[in-house]
């Protein structure tokens, strides 16, 4: 009796064990999820841009939009009827009109117009998205521009009215340049 019980117990515990259970698959899935975190969120990123884009796009074929695009993705036009001088440039203090908003049409900021709002190119903090978009324009220019999510406030909106991964709507006019590195 003693021997078939231990014939027993081995048989069962032999049969626990074999792969293809219901357990080492559910365990074969988690360490498949988990073994390259880094790649899951790289393909996240990418499906998330992605339908910025097309998001972007939608508004502009909406709108009837003529944009152009430029190397870092931001989508502009500027009306260069009224412009004078060169364009701004690293280091110019910049005087301009701003008004911020959503894809969705929200409005989010805009500047006051009896006092126009400055801006030190790349030495200032602000969007990346606004530096590039007044290193595009001169005096007189108005400007439109739409910037993605990271050339705008990004990953953390702006705390305030900016959600996280937010598409901006800019409208912009300047008003002055000052060449800051002759004035030295």
């Amino acid at each position: 009796m003693q021997q078939s019980f231990k014939y027993l117990l081995l048989i069962l515990s032999l049969g626990a064990c074999r792969p293809g259970t219901e357990n080492s698959q559910k365990l074969e899935l988690r360490q498949e999820a988990s073994q390259n975190p880094r790649e899951n969120s790289i393909e996240a990123h990418r499906a998330f841009l992605q339908k910025e884009i097309e998001s972007i796009k939608a508004y502009i074929a909406d709108r009837d939009l003529d944009l152009e695009r430029n190397g870092t993705g931001i989508y502009y036009s500027i009306d260069s009827t009224a412009a004078q001088g060169p364009m701004a440039k690293e280091g110019d203090l910049v005087y301009y009109y701003y008004s911020i908003s959503m894809l969705n049409g929200s409005q989010l900021y805009q500047s006051d117009s009896s006092k126009p709002a400055s801006l030190l190119i790349d030495r200032e903090d602000a969007e990346i998205g606004l530096h590039d978009a007044l290193k595009l324009m001169r005096v007189g220019d108005k400007g439109f521009f739409i910037l993605p999510s990271h050339r705008a406030f990004g990953v953390g909106g702006d705390q305030n009215k900016v959600p996280p991964f937010t598409a901006l709507v800019y409208k912009l006019e300047v008003l002055e340049i000052q060449n800051q590195n002759q004035q030295k």
